[in-house]
């Protein structure tokens, strides 16, 4: 085969040229080859058919050390994924772990409370409660499967396991939302709140929750939203990201590095609802609060000049500041180390592995959020927690209601 010129081959006839390109074609699968024997990693189609008319392609195909060097770059996937480390549980998950124990088994006795206690419970405000509170439990129960469940080799089985979890956070997050809507409506338009909450109303809301986190966040990344076929995973182990037969990182700048085998598109979608999730829950709770105060004072004046409920109504706002405060600042201190940890992922550039590392720990606070939301919004209702006492546990350690 003899080297031509980018004028000669514009001058060949369309069969001449395809029987050219045919050559290039075989020339580019040896050139693979040849690369792992010390050739330039790169080659122009006419330096590739210089080479061909200076060595014996045809001889050193049959030679078994080329035979053996191709099998090795065609398997050299395979050999990453089998250098990569075993798994071992951290201790953040450990903790994470012990924690969503407690937190299944706390939203265990409130479901039970909802279902099992007095028809009051079952009201559509507390409907809300109960979708925290399964929201809750699952995010507890997919935590453990995370840490503990096999996942075979596959990129997809950690795509399903984890996305599942940020999907049983989400609706937590979203059952929060309903909550707080539910609480403004309740006070500030009490008179109209049978009319604007009925039974098909709230199951519709509590539906669109559930609905929305499945779609944004478990099937866009089976669609497309991730990097699973940039990463390879062993078996039951860690994913990292593929390699090219020249040692190079395959995974572009749009792979997420502290949530593998995600893309930054995906934590970008978690870190803007998240946003939007305070700014809305912030609105509803200062305008609940601000409708607190205003009727506050419009208790009637008595002879010397006093409001008569004026200090049952400061009690009352103090009371309700506090609840508040605490509501909005255990939501956003427990969330905010992930968050902070997606902002710099989508940051930052270069490779790291340092992310990876911190995100188990960074996860820990968000399972505390959910441990801590049946405390908040369940247990410190005085009806729940009568029923709790009165219903619930008689009825897991003596089999009968009190």
């Amino acid at each position: 085969m003899s080297s031509i010129s980018h004028e000669e081959f514009n001058e060949m006839t369309e069969v001449d040229k395809t029987n050219q390109m045919r050559n290039a074609t075989r020339f580019a699968g040896v050139g693979k080859s040849l690369q792992g024997v010390g050739l330039p990693s790169q080659m122009t189609y006419y330096e590739g058919i210089a080479l061909t008319d200076e060595m014996d392609l045809t001889g050193m195909l049959n030679t078994s050390y080329v035979g053996n060097t191709t099998s090795f770059l065609l398997n050299s996937e395979e050999n990453t994924c089998s250098t990569v480390g075993e798994r071992k549980v951290t201790l953040a998950e450990i903790i994470a772990c012990v924690i969503s124990i407690l937190t299944v088994a706390e939203n265990v006795v409130i479901l039970i409370a909802i279902t099992r206690g007095p028809r009051c419970l079952r009201k559509p405000p507390y409907w809300f409660i109960a979708s925290l509170a399964a929201a809750d439990l699952l995010t507890g129960f997919e935590v453990v499967l995370a840490i503990f469940v096999p996942v075979g080799n596959s990129p997809l089985s950690r795509i399903v396991l984890k996305g599942m979890a940020v999907v049983t956070f989400i609706v937590s997050i979203n059952s929060l939302l309903l909550v707080s809507m539910d609480r403004y409506l309740r006070i500030a338009h009490h008179v109209d709140y049978d009319r604007l909450l009925k039974r098909r109303t709230v199951i519709m809301l509590i539906l669109a929750s559930w609905l929305i986190s499945f779609g944004l966040f478990l099937i866009t990344p089976l669609l497309g939203w991730s990097c699973a076929e940039q990463y390879c995973c062993a078996m039951d182990g860690l994913c990292v990201c593929r390699r090219s037969v020249y040692g190079s990182s395959i995974c572009d700048t749009q792979c997420s590095k502290s949530f593998v085998p995600f893309s930054k598109r995906y934590i970008l979608t978690g870190v803007v609802y998240f946003i939007i999730s305070i700014l809305v829950m912030t609105g509803l709770y200062a305008a609940l609060f601000k409708v607190v105060k205003k009727k506050s004072f419009g208790h009637p004046r008595t002879a010397n000049g006093s409001s008569s409920g004026t200090s049952k109504a400061k009690k009352r706002e103090v009371q309700l500041a506090k609840t508040l405060i605490i509501t909005l600042g255990i939501f956003v201190i427990c969330w905010l180390p992930v968050m902070a940890l997606f902002v710099a992922d989508l940051i930052i550039k270069s490779p790291t592995t340092q992310l990876a590392k911190v995100f188990d720990y960074a996860l820990v606070p968000s399972v505390v959020n959910s441990f801590l939301n049946p405390i908040i919004y369940s247990i410190r209702l005085p009806r729940m927690r009568q029923t709790v006492k009165q219903v619930v546990l008689p009825c897991l350690f003596n089999g009968e209601k009190t």
